[in-house]
């Protein structure tokens, strides 16, 4: 075959190369973890409304991993296998006041220019997203074995201690 590349199936390319699944894994890019591995073993995840800049809000699955909790995967749907987008949320404000009377559950992210605007379909939905953002924007990951309520004014009052200390 003088030393041609030739297509074969995945299950011979493996046999081929030596390359395992799991290395295979390794090689991938940041968008290409697919929903189904983060959604079952997440922090959190849901379907929320997405806007960004002056595009129209978009249904989009959300999903925070555990073994990623300061990443805010987005994709299509739960079924997708690459994420539409990534949001390292360690340094974002956060804004919990509803951008309009059509979608009262809504906050935003912000970081220099970008925005990132969210709705829930409920306030306790937006409420237990809030709850894992606000520690990820500080660095911290959230005990998923503790389920140590924390208040949103406990929350919105440590955010304001941080940024007048970091002179926002």
């Amino acid at each position: 075959d003088g030393n041609k590349l030739n297509k074969v199936c995945k299950d011979c390319y493996h046999i081929i190369t030596g390359c395992t699944d799991s290395e295979e894994k390794k090689k991938r890019g940041i968008l290409e973890i697919e929903s189904a591995e983060v959604s079952g073993n997440s922090v959190i995840c849901s379907f929320l409304q997405y806007l960004e800049k002056s595009k129209t809000w978009q249904k989009a699955w959300c999903v925070i991993p555990k073994h990623e909790a300061l990443v805010l995967y987005m994709y299509g749907a739960p079924q997708d296998v690459k994420a539409l987008a990534t949001i390292p949320l360690l340094g974002y404000a956060v804004d919990d006041t509803p951008r309009s009377a059509d979608l009262p559950h809504s906050f935003k992210l912000t970081q220099s220019k970008s925005v990132h605007s969210f709705a829930a379909d409920n306030e306790e939905l937006k409420q237990k997203w809030l709850k894992i953002i606000y520690l990820a924007v500080k660095g911290e990951t959230p005990d998923c074995c503790n389920d140590s309520h924390i208040s949103l004014e406990d929350q919105q009052e440590s955010t304001a201690k941080l940024e007048s200390t970091n002179g926002l």
